[in-house]
């Protein structure tokens, strides 16, 4: 379930919170001003650009770009179309790598 807030929170805000008692008779004075929390704010990354594939010498590169929202990515996933008609993964463009992840592009001999 995704619980939205009315207070327009941002990525990083701090949210601090005071609490009041109330019983039958009246309401108590705030209590101290408690510390701020810092959010993070869960964000589904947009698609990552198209990817580009390009024959250099005997290999292929595939290069993408990054999402526009959600960053900081922990990895990609890059499937690859084989002969065979399926989609696949490849141990040349491990989208967990961190060479893969700060270049956006792999290698395919």
């Amino acid at each position: 379930m995704l619980i939205t807030s009315p207070f327009n929170l941002t990525q990083g805000s701090s949210v601090v919170a005071v609490v009041y008692a109330t019983n039958s008779y009246t309401t108590s004075n705030p209590s101290g001003i408690g510390s701020g929390a810092t959010i993070t704010i869960m964000v589904i990354p947009s698609a990552p650009g198209t990817p580009n594939t390009t024959n250099v010498g005997s290999n292929i590169v595939v290069n993408w770009t990054a999402p526009v929202i959600g960053a900081p990515f922990i990895n990609y996933t890059i499937m690859i179309y084989g002969a065979n008609g399926q989609w696949a993964t490849t141990s040349y463009c491990n989208g967990a790598n961190t060479t893969v992840m700060a270049n956006l592009n792999c290698t395919i001999p």
